[in-house]
């Protein structure tokens, strides 16, 4: 879109890209979605478990039930990503924002929806219902939310600072939930389901607060020629197909699929670990509710440690250090864990501490990594589409992580009622205690091994960053693409998958009826 077609369409343009200093109170105020995250916290932690032991709800009913909520959440992601995309063409996107107006929707939803899967003496329909209704809305907030770190910089320092930030509040909101529910168990006792509910009233309404000062610290990539996406009127049906030519476009950019194998690495090793980390400390090293509360939040307190050194290292290296010391760090205590298992030392409780104190240290740093190197990906993109599709990444990457998280649920689900799981029992067989064992440790240290090896494929670093943001800077600055540096040249080819003359928007990337051939 030219800039005099904008004017003719009321739309404010503004080619000063976002690149200055970010003010400490807005990286403050970036960290408080993840502290709004004390509700998820509950709900990972916890809510199986309270299905499971104090409504008596069949464990393979509750794994279903999670895993088809979380795949309706995953389709619509896309769409809510299409959708944030194009909300500058609007009149409302204009005035909110083409992400913070998915904020308004969808602040007070997620309030309402989250506290009513607590609720006590309700049939299964009603529970599934409103879990369903909890997914649908979560992922229009977290698919807003991912965009942000690259709209509000361009500076990869900033972003890392933001990453950290992110992270930091990610482990608050950790130490809080756990110790917070501690308190709970004291008062009304760990074997009642009143401790619960009290916790995800509370909860809930800490997290609304957390989301509503988020909305009102963070800010969006200004309207220009990037963010204006379409300029015609499109059908229906034609808009449907876009929405998931879209979402599969993303995969022909190499630098997207290499970065997806190693932090899926990373994702399924938590996935796993945290969905049965309760019942791993509860039934294979036969510790209490209290002890999962107690190690967990040590966990996160050392967690905020580990991060300043990680945002250290980030800074001087290219992301893929911090990912694969992270990773051997997750390998020794895994293999740690198990031989904790087997020797049952005195203390246990103690050396658990130890361990999750250790763990931590390995999570913070693939995390700190994954997330950093996801805010050069809308970059790439942009080198090949010419415009701004960070909303599309952040809901290809929800979409991916919530329909492989469901899928390793379900499996899950089903492995511990394969080997005789009991709903409500204080103790298992030894079976379900073996399966949990490999569950816990030699899943994840197989998920991480893969992951170092994927780090040296994915060729993403600050380096070839700052080439093609560069690259991106003299084609909007009316450079023409006869003149690129040959340098330049071999590093879009090679992070693209694309021919040069390819890029900038010459391919059917983003419209499937668009002409293949290259224009001249």
């Amino acid at each position: 879109m030219t800039r005099l077609s904008c004017v003719k369409k009321g739309i404010k343009m503004n080619n000063n890209k976002n690149v200055g200093k970010i003010p400490m109170w807005r990286k403050l105020g970036f960290s408080a979605f993840q502290l709004s995250n004390v509700m998820a916290t509950l709900v990972t932690t916890w809510l199986m478990y309270y299905y499971t032991t104090f409504l008596k709800i069949p464990i393979v009913i509750v794994t279903l039930m999670f895993t088809v909520a979380k795949i309706i959440g995953a389709i619509l992601t896309p769409i809510y990503g299409y959708i944030s995309d194009r909300l500058y063409q609007t009149k409302f996107g204009r005035k909110h924002g083409r992400r913070k107006s998915l904020f308004l929707i969808g602040i007070p939803l997620k309030a309402l929806t989250y506290i009513f899967m607590w609720i006590p003496g309700m049939s299964k329909i009603f529970y599934f219902i409103f879990f369903l209704l909890y997914y649908m809305v979560t992922p229009m907030l977290s698919t807003s939310q991912l965009t942000l770190t690259s709209e509000m910089s361009e500076d990869s320092k900033q972003r890392a600072q933001l990453i950290g930030f992110n992270q930091f509040g990610s482990a608050t909101s950790g130490i809080f939930a756990s110790l917070f529910i501690t308190w709970i168990f004291k008062i009304f006792g760990q074997d009642s389901l009143n401790s619960f509910i009290a916790s995800a009233i509370i909860y809930d309404v800490i997290g609304t607060i957390m989301l509503i000062i988020f909305y009102n610290c963070v800010y969006e990539r200004p309207i220009d020629e990037s963010t204006i996406l379409e300029t015609e009127k499109i059908g229906i049906w034609s808009r449907l197909v876009n929405i998931f030519w879209n979402f599969f476009s993303a995969i022909r950019i190499k630098s997207y699929w290499t970065y997806v194998l190693m932090w899926q690495c990373e994702e399924l090793f938590r996935t796993i670990r945290g969905d049965i980390n309760t019942y791993f400390i509860i039934f294979v090293l036969l510790l209490t509710p209290a002890d999962v509360a107690v190690s967990t939040s040590v966990g996160y307190i050392f967690g905020i440690l580990f991060l300043l050194f990680f945002m250290w290292l980030q800074s001087r290296t290219n992301g893929m250090i911090s990912y694969r010391v992270g990773a051997w760090s997750g390998i020794i205590v895994f293999v740690l864990i198990g031989i904790l298992v087997i020797m049952k030392p005195s203390h246990l409780s103690f050396w658990w501490i130890v361990a999750m104190i250790a763990l931590n240290f390995g999570i913070t740093g693939v995390v700190n990594s994954s997330q950093y190197i996801f805010t050069f990906l809308p970059d790439i993109d942009e080198i090949v589409t010419s415009k701004r599709r960070e909303g599309e990444y952040a809901g290809i990457n929800t979409t991916l992580d919530t329909l492989l998280d469901s899928l390793f649920t379900l499996i899950i689900g089903i492995v511990l009622q394969a080997t005789g799981f009991q709903e409500g029992a204080k103790v298992q067989s030894s079976i379900t205690i073996n399966a949990l064992f490999i569950l816990y440790t030699v899943i994840p240290i197989v998920l991480l091994l893969l992951g170092i090896l994927f780090s040296h494929i994915c060729k993403l670093n600050v380096k070839n960053h700052n080439i093609v943001l560069a690259e991106i800077n003299r084609l909007r600055n009316g450079g023409s693409m006869t003149d690129v540096d040959p340098k330049t040249k071999k590093v879009i080819e090679g992070l693209t998958g694309f021919k040069y003359e390819n890029c900038w928007g010459n391919n059917n990337v983003m419209d499937y009826t668009k002409n293949k051939n290259i224009r001249k």
